[in-house]
């Protein structure tokens, strides 16, 4: 059975929302209410993803701290950067590498630090998360 999108999307939002102190979401708020992290919904390959067999998905997920880049908020987004601990997107995410059998496998590749980032029109401090979801399709 093949996993589609917004299913994968959701289970991620579950796996961010375990993250303590984090707000997480399957999609994108209109008006994120920080500290928030959610996925984005990625640009695809269709000749090397969607009804071949296995496919891989190159997720982007955001994280925002706040408005503000002082101390608290600098140390809350390190925090959700680092490999171990309660709140680490890291963990979090590869605590559950199926995310509950949906898909074959997660890996956290990278985190990015992009400074200010304009959600509507409201900026906010935070990063993204590059992770890959291997999935099977039809």
């Amino acid at each position: 059975m093949a996993t589609n999108l917004p299913e994968i999307m959701d289970a991620v939002g579950v796996r961010l929302n375990s993250v303590d102190g984090l707000r997480g979401s399957g999609y994108a708020p209109d008006e994120p209410n920080p500290p928030a992290a959610f996925p984005l919904i990625p640009p695809f390959n269709y000749r090397e993803s969607m009804r071949r067999g296995t496919y891989t998905i190159n997720l982007q997920v955001a994280v925002l701290v706040g408005a503000q880049l002082d101390r608290a908020g600098q140390k809350r987004l390190a925090g959700y950067a680092s490999q171990t601990g309660a709140t680490s997107i890291r963990a979090a995410l590869e605590g559950d590498k199926t995310l509950g059998g949906l898909v074959s496998d997660l890996v956290v590749d990278s985190f990015d630090p992009n400074g200010l980032q304009d959600v509507g029109l409201v900026q906010y401090y935070g990063g993204l998360f590059n992770v890959r979801v291997i999935a099977s399709g039809e």
